[in-house]
């Protein structure tokens, strides 16, 4: 069953902004159960950095999701 190309672009999306913005936003929601922890002040200082990070990893990861679903779409 071949999948619509709208599809495939929403779930790359998805699977990018998951690992580019959940990611590091639920790292420090763990590191931050105790506020004073090492973890946690050092996760918000690093946040915008770790944020610019996870979007171009996002991107990387939406964009290799992509070409995945449309090899494995034009293989059927």
């Amino acid at each position: 069953m071949t999948r619509p190309r709208r599809f495939r672009l929403v779930v790359a999306l998805l699977t990018g902004l998951l690992v580019g913005v959940a990611w590091p936003l639920g790292d420090l929601a763990l590191a931050c159960r105790v506020p004073e922890s090492e973890g946690c002040v050092w996760g918000r200082s690093l946040l915008p950095l770790s944020l610019g990070a996870g979007t171009l990893l996002g991107l990387l990861v939406g964009a290799a999701a992509y070409v995945l679903m449309r090899a494995l779409s034009r293989k059927q």
